[in-house]
């Protein structure tokens, strides 16, 4: 298709708009700028930097799909321009896809030689990208082992001179471990069923004074032994693991449930929440509604925070995963480097003991049978297990959801990866998403899923909203986002949600608080290619 030139009076508005984005990107004004981006592109649509800026607005906005689109849509038109394809290694690089990102940067270099930045940028691309395919190469599927069978916590005493918050011991009975010596003779009753063995052993467990000790040590810049750090995640990961991928919620009359968004390791903002709202409690129950890590650089404390208050309020503390609660988005947007930063000899380890924890979160929590609660958002037609049935009407229900298997990263099936991953859009229907994963889907979507389910609304996380929260659909979606002035780059607020047993709902805004001198961002892979 040939692209038609615009006139010059056309041209000059174009470019008018143009510098109208180009103030409001300057701004920060992500959003508006795309929009004054899409006019001056309406305009004339012949002129590849406008699609390059708005790739570059698109990138702000974690609207890496759409980045990528752009980027393409300037090759198309010129491709010698070189600034379209490191956009497009850019948005690839954010999407995760770093073996694509890696030729974009190569091909500047080959069309520009001399650029400096462009051989920084492929040869760091490049390191990432061997890093991840090694690691997976020695620790694929078919041969791994649970990191959580293979943890004995004798060989991490506590250090001598460990001063913080210590977890107190009781005892339980197990099953004695199985002794193999191959001088045994076998047993003939080998088929009767044998009554096994109990022998006493001690543990350590959580309790409220090791939670509050725990806040604040945190608070004050302090890690955790590593022998604590694997017992809260051996413990956890134990307790997540049998619940079912869809948590009922019940509130007991003369309490009330506070649902948060995304908190993304900003720490002292959570310490905030429970400050402004209470800390939580048998009475005073909270869904942390996922992305609890990456992006801000204390992941580490805020999820182990959260993994001690669900040990010691199971039925009371609640969180569901989010995207970032897998491990691509980790190796890039930072919760590896911390971890492997700040558990220097234990890291790696570490880090895949939390990621068969994190693939052992619950998807999603209904409250009091009405209030559906996920991170993302709802589902494409062909999702829903009735989608090829003559009569079918393409609507996942809710026992879709609690027979999910939930135990593998977001990308396996499709259930999965749009619960976590989808978004609202104001138009009806259904559309691609501009991240580049799962879709948008419309209020008539919204309000079909809710009529076949019976439910009053949804709660969602995943976008950052100016004042913390968004109603939209006719009331039927509200989305929270609980991270303010997120990765230090904004000037939105943060926002919770508290239902009562009648599901009476009141939103609450907050602002940020100061935190240590310790950037968003510190631990990311992703910065390098910005």
């Amino acid at each position: 298709m040939v692209t038609p030139i615009a006139d010059a009076q056309t041209a000059s508005r174009a470019t008018e708009l143009k510098l109208e984005a180009n103030a409001f990107y300057a701004n920060k004004q992500y959003h508006e700028a795309i929009e004054k981006y899409t006019e001056a592109i309406a305009a004339d649509p012949t002129v590849p930097a406008f699609y390059t800026n708005r790739a570059q607005c698109h990138v702000h906005t974690e609207g890496y799909g759409a980045a990528r689109d752009d980027a393409n849509a300037a090759i198309d038109l010129d491709p010698n321009f070189i600034k379209a394809y490191y956009r497009r290694a850019t948005a690839l690089s954010f999407m995760g896809k770093l073996k694509e990102a890696r030729a974009d940067y190569r091909e500047v270099m080959r069309r520009a030689p001399k650029d400096a930045v462009a051989v920084k940028k492929y040869t760091e691309c490049d390191k990432l990208y061997r890093r991840i395919q090694f690691e997976k190469a020695i620790d694929s599927d078919a041969d791994r082992k649970r990191v959580a069978d293979s943890v004995d916590l004798t060989k991490f005493p506590l250090p001598e001179d460990y001063a913080g918050p210590r977890m107190p011991k009781r005892t339980k009975m197990v099953p004695k471990p199985i002794e193999l010596d191959g001088a045994q003779p076998k047993d003939k009753d080998a088929g009767e069923e044998k009554e096994v063995e109990m022998v006493e052993v001690e543990e350590e467990y959580v309790d409220l004074p090791f939670v509050q000790g725990l806040a604040d040590w945190f608070r004050d810049q302090k890690n955790l032994p590593v022998r604590y750090m694997y017992a809260i995640l051996l413990q956890i990961e134990k307790l997540l693991r049998p619940l079912p991928t869809m948590v009922d919620i019940t509130v007991p009359e003369g309490s009330v449930i506070t649902v948060c968004g995304d908190v993304h390791g900003q720490y002292y903002d959570v310490l905030n929440i429970f400050k402004l709202n209470g800390f939580p409690s048998e009475t005073l129950l909270y869904l942390f509604n996922g992305d609890f890590v990456d992006r801000g650089s204390f992941s580490v404390e805020v999820i182990m925070l959260f993994f001690s208050l669900k040990l010691l309020y199971p039925n009371a503390f609640f969180l569901n995963r989010g995207n970032h609660e897998s491990i691509d988005m980790n190796q890039l947007y930072g919760f590896e480097g911390e971890v492997r930063h700040k558990y220097p000899a234990q890291g790696k380890r570490m880090f895949d003991l939390f990621q068969e924890t994190f693939e052992a979160l619950p998807v999603a929590h209904l409250i009091q049978e009405k209030v559906f609660v996920v991170h993302g958002g709802l589902y494409s037609r062909e999702t829903a297990k009735n989608a090829n049935q003559p009569d079918g009407d393409g609507v996942v229900r809710l026992d879709e959801l609690r027979e999910l298997s939930r135990f593998y990263q977001p990308s396996h099936n499709k259930l999965l990866c749009e619960s976590l991953w989808s978004d609202p859009q104001a138009a009806n229907g259904r559309a691609p998403n501009p991240r580049g994963t799962a879709i948008q889907y419309g209020p008539d979507v919204t309000k079909e899923f809710c009529d076949v389910n019976n439910l009053k609304m949804v709660i969602r996380s995943h976008q950052q909203m100016d004042e913390g929260y968004e109603i939209a659909h006719d009331g039927k979606m509200v989305t929270v986002f609980s991270a303010p002035n997120y990765c230090d780059q904004g000037t939105n607020k943060g926002a919770y949600i508290r239902i009562t047993p009648e599901l009476e709902t009141t939103y609450h805004k907050f602002t940020a608080v100061p935190h240590p001198n310790v950037k968003a961002m510190a631990y990311a892979n992703v910065n390098r290619f910005m």
